[in-house]
């Protein structure tokens, strides 16, 4: 299976690889998340990191999500996808397959500007607009 979760335990072996990746999805909005709180929240375990693994290339994309608990539905939340290989049919179907193995009803993420194209082309729907304020 070229889709993997990695472990805590696992995380100094592939970050090195997969920081740069994200940090492609990152640059997008850098006033959200910095790499060094995505590898914290990967590490203390808060945040699920999954890789996309080619044969003979290795690691070619990352993802990390976290799983929202309401009372009816628990929701996979993706906060960061990056490299190549990533948005492509059969690679969201085997994180949705992994996704429900670990309890969860929904998927979801957040996208403005063109994300939010790519994110239909992968069959998800545009259901709520997130309005904001700085308290």
């Amino acid at each position: 299976m070229p889709l993997h979760y990695v472990p805590p335990v696992q995380l100094p072996a592939v970050w090195p690889i997969v920081a740069p990746m994200l940090q492609k999805a990152i640059d997008l909005d850098p006033s959200v998340v910095t790499i060094e709180q995505v590898e914290y929240a990967v590490r203390t375990g808060r945040t699920f990191l999954l890789v996309w693994e080619e044969p003979d290339e290795g690691i070619t994309g990352a993802v990390t999500l976290e799983f929202i608990d309401y009372p009816r539905e628990r929701v996979a939340h993706v906060d960061l996808m990056g490299g190549k290989g990533i948005v492509r049919d059969h690679v969201f179907e085997e994180a949705k397959q992994w996704m429900r193995s670990m309890g969860a009803t929904k998927a979801q993420c957040w996208a403005k500007g063109t994300l939010v194209q790519m994110y239909e082309k992968m069959g998800m729907e545009n259901t709520h607009q997130v309005m904001r304020i700085n308290l």
